[in-house]
């Protein structure tokens, strides 16, 4: 990297970057003790039991202290203008249609501001693909447009996202109807059923997001736009995401002695994680996961994996009788 001037004095003057620093540290306090953020950590905290309605209201109560969120980012932005060099102390959101902030996280509740530029949004759609996707999230999220760009969405459902959710039989997704946006239009998308779609935008969009991830689906799923049909499915649950790494890990480190622990956690409630974690015990030791399995074959909730762990039978212990798969092609 090549600096520029400024950049370069900046790195050169150990007392700049002290007050760049500082700036931004008392931000943070300032923020992170402002009764605004402490009664919606209070408020969320309290709720039980955490429903998306709930999750819902509480966003609403927050977002309705307009004056708050404005001192809010007016003190970011003059910090800003008084030191090139600072950075706002919330999380940066970024992706190819929305940069961002995170506001607030909570493994229930996470609250940003974004902007959708309408040079990315058009960038994208000149981008030659052969077909795009419609995301449904699994989760339920709830857009306040502080500016909607005079954008038109269509708005598009599928069949819910259920535990037992199995990629053959998804069905279709399709569109139920197109929506204007308008300055100060609230949106609520049930991502377990509900997706949405920018046609159009003639400015920039700006909106506060609120996600929900209480009852969420198990899978986020994404639907071909030309085919409505499903093309992949993504875990919705962080903590299962990490474990399945973990476990992989040590398998890779061939970690034998965490083989219980593993085994602990065949109880999970997300029926990709038993089957990730079924196929590192048996890399990790066939004969000890072969107890484990059987009762997999037999018993899991979910068809998918009941019929992956009897196709395992077959072709790890071919001598086992006690489960025989039938011929019954997978569908995991």
């Amino acid at each position: 990297m090549i600096a520029g001037a400024a950049l370069a004095a900046w790195l050169a003057d150990g007392e700049a970057q002290e007050r760049s620093f500082q700036a931004v540290n008392a931000c943070a306090h300032k923020w992170a003790h402002h009764p605004l953020l402490l009664e919606l950590e209070g408020a969320v905290k309290a709720l039980e039991p955490k429903t998306p309605e709930g999750l819902l209201a509480i966003t609403r109560h927050y977002l309705d202290r307009t004056a708050d969120i404005d001192e809010m980012i007016g003190d970011m932005i003059a910090a800003a203008k008084a030191d090139p060099f600072f950075r706002p102390p919330f999380y940066a959101l970024t992706n190819e249609l929305m940069h961002g902030l995170l506001f607030y996280h909570h493994p229930d509740l996470s609250i940003a501001l974004g902007v959708t530029g309408v040079d990315e949004l058009a960038a994208k759609k000149s981008v030659k693909r052969p077909s795009g996707s419609i995301n449904f999230t699994g989760y339920v999220t709830l857009m306040r447009f502080v500016s909607g760009g005079d954008a038109v969405l269509s708005l598009w459902e599928a069949p819910r996202i259920g535990d037992a959710f199995v990629a053959a039989e998804a069905g279709s997704c399709r569109m139920v109807g197109r929506r204007r946006i308008a300055d100060g239009d609230e949106l609520v998308f049930d991502g377990r059923y509900q997706s949405f779609t920018i046609e159009h935008a003639a400015r920039d969009m700006v909106y506060f997001q609120a996600t929900s991830r209480a009852q969420a689906a198990p899978v986020s799923v994404e639907y071909d736009s030309e085919s409505k049909r499903p093309v992949g499915a993504s875990s919705t649950d962080e903590a299962s995401s990490r474990l399945g790494m973990m476990v992989s890990l040590l398998r890779a480190m061939e970690c034998r002695e965490a083989f219980p622990l593993i085994e602990q956690s065949l109880s999970s409630p997300q029926f990709y994680t038993r089957w990730h974690l079924m196929r590192e015990m048996l890399a990790l030791d066939a004969e000890a996961a072969l107890p484990s399995l059987k009762r997999m074959a037999q018993a899991d909730p979910h068809p998918d994996i009941r019929v992956a762990a009897q196709q395992a039978l077959e072709l790890f212990f071919p001598e086992e009788t006690g489960v025989a798969a039938g011929g019954v092609e997978c569908r995991a």
